[in-house]
């Protein structure tokens, strides 16, 4: 039976909110985007489709959250690695990120719906907001970048991890192709157009690293 009781007091409804995220990276992990609705996600909590607007007023809304949820916990993981100190390589730090992008895979499908659905639907406020955390989150882990990766200039963090989701955005949907377009790819001749992201994304990574890292004569050559 659907319970229509909403959580009244603050913590109750924080611990509601962290429910409903719960449940939504459930059905996340067996389910497109598209095809994820937001009456499945109030019938896995127990809610009515209109109490759970009281909660996330869209669909958008719910996985900005969810995305902010799980990217925490990848940047935390992150500067776990680079507080354990040395210096890193373009190259691995390419290998490092890639390996990590690749154990939150949850993150790294939402990734590509970023720019392009969940801050399409959502108010100035709540954008302003987002974009405030996110500038708090990067910040610090920024500094930890810029002491392990030589010739990172100040203020380079920010930029090397807003261009590696950018990366990840392109890639992760062309090595998941629509149907019809991966029987397409099985032609032999249109190898060259198959995109393997545990390949494709390290080295692009790489390339990205290097070029960021680089001294202002190298990047001018």
């Amino acid at each position: 039976m659907v319970s229509q009781m909403r959580a009244r007091s603050e913590e109750a409804k924080e611990a509601r909110r962290a429910e409903i995220l719960g449940q939504t990276l459930e059905l996340w992990a067996q389910a497109r985007y598209e095809d994820l609705t937001l009456q499945a996600v109030a019938q896995r909590v127990g809610l009515t489709k209109a109490a759970l607007y009281g909660y996330f007023p869209t669909k958008e809304s719910l996985f900005l959250s969810l995305y902010e949820t799980l990217l925490s916990d990848f940047l935390d993981e992150l500067q776990r690695h680079l507080r354990l100190g040395g210096r890193h390589t373009p190259r691995s730090l390419a290998a490092l990120v890639a390996a990590l992008l690749a154990e939150h895979a949850p993150l790294t499908r939402l990734m590509p719906h970023l720019a392009g659905l969940l801050e399409r639907n959502i108010s100035e406020t709540r954008a302003r907001e987002h974009k405030h955390w996110l500038l708090g989150r990067l910040g610090p882990l920024s500094a930890s970048l810029e002491a392990a990766l030589p010739g990172l200039p100040a203020g380079g963090g920010v930029a090397l991890l807003t261009y590696t989701q950018a990366l990840v955005a392109g890639l992760y949907p062309m090595s998941d192709p629509a149907p019809a377009v991966g029987a397409a790819l099985q032609d032999p001749v249109l190898s060259p157009l198959c995109v393997q992201l545990d390949v494709a994304l390290p080295a692009a990574l790489q390339a990205l690293y290097r070029g960021l890292s680089a001294s202002p004569d190298e990047q001018g050559t």
